[in-house]
């Protein structure tokens, strides 16, 4: 690597880490405040809120830290004189911005990996811990249509895995079918495994001297396969955190069952494409920012750039908000603003060629 691309992207982590940090124990600490009567007893607890309240801040900070990282190195650079300098010895722009959105868009992407995993409950476990004093949310009273059959659950543990007082009503146009009851299930090998199972199934022909009821009672039961506990759960919880992989079970699960799926589909949007906002407004702002401080006002510039940043990410959540509510489709609320941001990005990065 290059000297000149050591030092521009070193100087532009520095900034990164430094803002991040800030704009997230602010975060942190402004939650924190908000929240204080209602906070467990537990030290414990407060530690651990602490540190959910972190991870839930770089869903909101992250971004902004990447553009503000550009923007603070750079006007940084046009004070001293070495992006003029730079320019001088016959470094063009687009060779300058590369450490810099090479290093936003490997963040990014980081960010977006730790959305397939556990990261993305921080704010439900947060918030459980603020209203519950407890990680963990059982869910209860579940009513919901699965593969043409209705499922009821008294109660779930979307952590453990575990149900109580589980029923299946296998339904064929009006009729019924059949009717599976357990005491308890528990979510194993992608299938609900029922205890103390009993199948009770109808007779279709409904006649004197035909038979009647067929009452089961096997020792273990398999059914519902691919029915997961969180698909359960965000299904039945309004505003429950899910992760990409979730969103995909989700979507997969229902879309055949006549129910709205534009909530979660602006989830997926949000968690997986969304977060590459960051490193195209990083590369928009860089190809407006002025080559030297001597003929502007770079206090006013740097806050017109921020400004605009605020605006263009606020926009984006509006947007989303659309999204979720129905208003405007997911792909429209989402997907449209980010692929614009990423044309225009690339079509100035061809364009100073």
């Amino acid at each position: 690597m290059n000297l000149y691309a050591r030092y521009v992207g070193w100087l532009y982590f520095k900034y990164f880490v430094i803002l991040f940090i800030a704009l997230t124990l602010f975060y942190v600490g402004i939650d924190i405040l908000t929240n204080l009567k209602d906070m467990p007893a537990s030290a414990n607890l407060k530690l651990l809120y602490f540190g959910l309240t972190s991870l839930t801040a770089v869903n909101y900070v992250l971004p902004l830290a990447l553009i503000f990282a550009l923007i603070t190195s750079k006007f940084s650079m046009i004070r001293s004189n070495e992006l003029v300098s730079f320019y001088a010895l016959g470094i063009d722009k687009n060779r300058l911005i590369k450490p810099p959105f090479y290093i936003a868009l490997a963040i990014t992407l980081i960010y977006v990996g730790l959305n397939f995993t556990p990261f993305a409950y921080a704010y439900e476990y947060g918030r459980n811990i603020v209203k519950l004093s407890n990680l963990s949310r059982t869910s209860s009273d579940i009513f919901l249509k699965f593969e043409g059959k209705f499922v009821y659950m008294d109660s779930l543990n979307p952590i453990s895995g575990e149900a109580k007082d589980v029923r299946i009503f296998d339904i064929d146009s009006s009729n019924l079918r059949s009717a599976t009851f357990g005491e308890s299930g528990k979510f194993i090998d992608d299938a609900w495994l029922l205890k103390e199972a009993k199948i009770v199934n109808l007779p279709q022909n409904i006649k004197l001297g035909e038979k009647g009821l067929d009452i089961k009672t096997p020792s273990g039961l398999k059914t519902l396969e691919g029915f997961k506990p969180k698909t359960i759960e965000s299904a039945s919880a309004e505003n429950s955190a899910i992760t990409i992989s979730d969103a995909v079970d989700y979507i997969l699960a229902f879309k055949d069952e006549g129910i709205g799926l534009n909530s979660t589909k602006t989830t997926l949007y949000n968690l997986a494409f969304a977060p590459f906002f960051a490193p195209f407004m990083v590369l928009i702002i860089y190809y407006f920012l002025p080559v030297t401080g001597r003929f502007f006002n770079l206090a006013l510039k740097s806050f017109i750039f921020t400004i605009a940043s605020l605006c263009v990410w606020g926009a984006l959540f509006v947007m989303m908000r659309f999204a979720r509510n129905g208003v405007v489709s997911p792909e429209i609320g989402v997907l449209l603003p980010i692929i614009l941001l990423g044309a225009y990005a690339f079509y100035l990065h061809f364009k100073s060629r």
